[in-house]
């Protein structure tokens, strides 16, 4: 067997069904090892970058590696963007680069020279801050354990990807039968938590008038969303989500209050400060859910952090009195033993979270009204139209502030966003994220649908049934405020007043051979939403939306009786209320 074989035969027996790739000379006999594995499906995307995020966009949704193959030098550095995503969103991931000989690049790591081979770089130096482990092979008989290496890596402890760079040379070279017999599987543990720590978190929901939940994806990392649903019932514990943790409960649960963040909603943020417990679960309390005066974060309440990675546990940004490293799994599963007979209910308080809800709701009833059309009002229809089951993936900018606050979940949606990295073109994960029987839809703003258009000829060769909604608001919004609050309307890069040209996507997918579906008008927009959802093909439909839309509500800044600006407290979001509570 040979270390290309091996490889891909290593990763069909980890459940690897899909490999998402760019072929190059430098990765020929790595290629040819995936054309001739017939358990696995290569799919051949259009630039390297989409084919990292794919394979992102596959180890979510089926919470085991994905695979991305790529070639030397220029294949390889497409490829970090999606791979730094999927380090920042905890997402477990094989990247698998072809290579110049191993002498050159030897020689190369060792000297330091600029470059030693064609188009060969070391990529080493470049791309091990985002992985969790890399390895060049630099001897065929050691590929065995470093894939068992890699995928320890993957899959423990906080998720992310590994990257294996193979050589040419290496690629075609026999594997001894000894050597794969000899790799040691380590096996993956749990992270040991106290007794006592599951003992504290009861004493303190025991004592609590007012507990709250902060879900992040780490409990949908570790398949912990059931288990912290029974907690919910069995305590009336309301809970607000993080956008990781966004598809974590259903936006109709009776304990769902709202999500909180720069441009959150107002339920959300009043009961995290009136709350006197709050529970912090796989949440890294990103700057962008917890404001601009993390100490006041939570002000009223003692707050408890659970997380898997210590490193996380170790930010003092915002005061947690109880820090505890664990598997959410295993630490919900024991919190629940300890509760499920006792009666810990918080019925007042948690009618007094869902009146914020229903007070204050995101998308208002006057948006229905508008024309050009709003951006919330059309996520309120695609969201109503979209199905029970469905992988629904959410690019960046304005179009993922609007849709993170006014897309409503349903109990088995699964929700994906460029979290930490906030990439354009994060629509092209959708490719990674399809699933025989379930829906798939993308939401991307007309800039950052054009940072992956290529793909759209991956689409159509593989007929991937992606619903890809394009909000057309004539080029980047969100940018096109901050030079409006900012920068008094010195406009650059924002529009085709500007620098940016939009393209008409319909002409666009029609160039490919995809159905394109063109709406600009409120009374066509429920018809042909319900249209596109119920094709079976590849569908762009284009939305002509706002070009100044106001993206609220949000956390921004008063301004204070000398003129300054002040940014305003976490509960205090604009458009600002009076103390009646009115707009």
């Amino acid at each position: 067997m040979t270390t290309s074989e091996y490889i891909f035969k290593f990763l069909y027996e980890c459940g690897c069904k899909n490999v998402y790739m760019v072929s190059g000379s430098s990765a020929m006999w790595l290629t040819d090892a995936l054309q001739r594995n017939k358990n696995l499906n290569a799919v051949c995307c259009n630039h390297e970058q989409a084919a990292a995020m794919s394979a992102d966009g596959y180890g979510r949704v089926n919470g085991i590696p994905g695979a991305c193959l790529v070639t030397i030098g220029p294949g390889a550095t497409n490829a970090v963007t999606g791979v730094a995503q999927a380090y920042l969103d905890s997402s477990p991931m094989f990247i698998i680069s072809g290579q110049a000989n191993s002498r050159l690049l030897k020689y190369a790591s060792e000297t330091g020279i600029r470059q030693q081979g064609c188009q060969s770089i070391n990529l080493e130096p470049m791309v091990r801050p985002i992985t969790k482990y890399f390895a060049a092979v630099m001897d065929a008989d050691d590929i065995p354990q470093i894939m068992h290496d890699a995928y320890y890596a993957a899959m423990e402890g906080r998720r992310g990807p590994v990257w294996i760079d193979v050589p040419i040379d290496i690629q075609n070279q026999q594997v001894s039968e000894t050597c794969i017999a000899q790799a040691s599987k380590r096996q993956i543990v749990s992270t040991p938590f106290h007794t006592s720590d599951v003992d504290k978190v009861v004493e303190l929901i025991r004592n609590a008038q007012k507990p709250l939940i902060l879900a992040g994806y780490g409990i949908r990392s570790s398949n912990a969303v059931s288990i912290m649903g029974k907690i919910c019932e069995i305590c009336d514990i309301p809970v607000v989500t993080s956008r990781g943790g966004l598809d974590i409960i259903a936006s109709d649960s009776p304990y769902y209050v709202g999500r909180p963040g720069s441009y959150g909603d107002r339920a959300s943020h009043f009961a995290i400060q009136e709350a006197d417990l709050l529970l912090i679960l796989g949440s890294r309390l990103s700057i962008s859910t917890i404001g601009y005066y993390p100490a006041k974060f939570g002000k009223n309440a003692i707050k408890v952090m659970v997380d898997i990675d210590e490193k996380e546990l170790n930010k003092e940004e915002v005061p947690v009195a109880y820090k505890i490293r664990a598997d959410l799994s295993e630490f919900l599963e024991a919190l629940y033993e300890k509760l499920k007979n006792r009666k810990l209910l918080h019925s007042d308080w948690l009618k007094h979270c869902m009146e914020y809800k229903q007070l204050y709701p995101t998308v208002s009833p006057s948006y229905k009204l508008e024309e050009p059309l709003n951006e919330y009002y059309v996520t309120s229809i695609i969201s109503e139209c979209a199905p029970e089951s469905a992988n629904i993936i959410v690019d960046t900018g304005s179009v993922c502030n609007i849709v993170s606050q006014s897309w409503k979940i349903k109990m088995d949606q699964r929700y994906l966003i460029s979290g930490g990295l906030s990439c354009m073109g994060f629509w092209a994960t959708a490719m990674g994220a399809f699933q025989k029987d379930r829906a798939l839809i993308a939401l991307s703003g007309d800039g950052s649908t054009q940072m992956n258009i290529q793909e759209f000829a991956t689409i159509k060769y593989y007929q991937i049934p992606v619903k890809l909604f394009i909000y057309n608001n004539n080029g980047y919004m969100l940018i096109r405020h901050n030079q409006h609050n900012y920068m008094n309307d010195r406009f650059l890069g924002v529009g085709p007043d500007s620098g940016v040209q939009t393209p008409n996507f319909c002409k666009v997918a029609d160039a490919y051979g995809i159905e394109a579906v063109y709406i600009d008008n409120l009374v066509e927009l429920r018809d042909k939403v319900k249209y596109v959802m119920e094709s079976d093909q590849p569908v762009i439909c284009e939305i002509i939306c706002q070009e100044f839309a106001p993206i609220v509500p949000r956390i921004a800044s008063r301004v204070m009786p000398d003129g300054s600006l002040k940014a305003a407290e976490f509960e205090d979001l604009f458009p600002f209320l009076d103390e009646e509570g009115i707009g």
